[in-house]
């Protein structure tokens, strides 16, 4: 795939997991190559790129479109990260560095200033940093496998935009989930980290399929 494809592919798939472009959101061809300056050949080289990832659907006479999400996709996502997560945080807490754990730590610092301050977009701010938090949990656990197979599923879009569904009382308990993991984390305690990590996908996993949650496809 050449450079253009590479860069327009990159450019759809943060905005694809960061909410920008939303589930079933119509990518017209013409509008990409516009935006993009750039021929057709790779806009289409992207987006197919895109399918094979499983985020964009690409329908025959109709065009590609943003992967919408069941509650069957939510409930598949949430039972195998709750597998892989939870064994990652009681291997974090037992490999972890002392640089890694700083970082864990001003992570949940940046996240309660955010959730504090409110400032406009500022779950837009969480929701970046709490993926952030994720992936350096999986980094601690220092099982390259482990993480291979772990990050996509932390990188689905469903994921990335939990934040814009929980209440006021669900956040504050993410936020709490967070810092009880570091903690746990910061005293080698494996199996307090393990049990926090399964508790607090439990809670995700509730936000992403409750009643008008709106990541369901059609």
């Amino acid at each position: 795939m050449g450079r253009p494809a590479d860069a327009i592919y990159l450019a759809l798939k943060s905005s694809i997991q960061t909410g920008r472009l939303a589930p079933g959101e119509h990518l017209v061809e013409e509008n990409l190559r516009a935006e993009y300056g750039v021929s057709r050949t790779p806009v289409r080289t992207a987006l197919r790129r895109l399918s094979e990832d499983g985020l964009v659907t690409i329908e025959a006479n109709r065009g590609a479109f943003v992967a919408s999400w069941t509650d069957s996709d939510a409930t598949e996502v949430m039972a195998i990260r709750s597998m892989l997560e939870p064994y990652a945080a009681q291997l974090a807490a037992e490999r972890r560095t002392d640089e890694q754990l700083a970082q864990l730590h001003q992570l949940c610092d940046r996240m309660e200033g955010s959730a504090k301050g409110q400032a406009a977009g500022f779950r837009d701010e969480l929701a970046h940093d709490n993926h952030e938090f994720h992936l350096l949990v999986l980094q601690c656990a220092a099982s390259p496998r482990l993480y291979g197979i772990a990050v996509n599923l932390a990188r689905a879009p469903m994921m990335l935009g939990s934040f814009q569904l929980y209440s006021d009382h669900q956040l504050t308990r993410s936020l709490q989930d967070h810092r009880e993991l570091v903690n746990a984390i910061a005293q080698r305690d494996a199996a307090a980290a393990r049990a926090i990590m399964e508790a607090h996908l439990r809670l995700s996993y509730l936000a992403l399929t409750a009643p008008g949650s709106g990541h369901r496809g059609g």
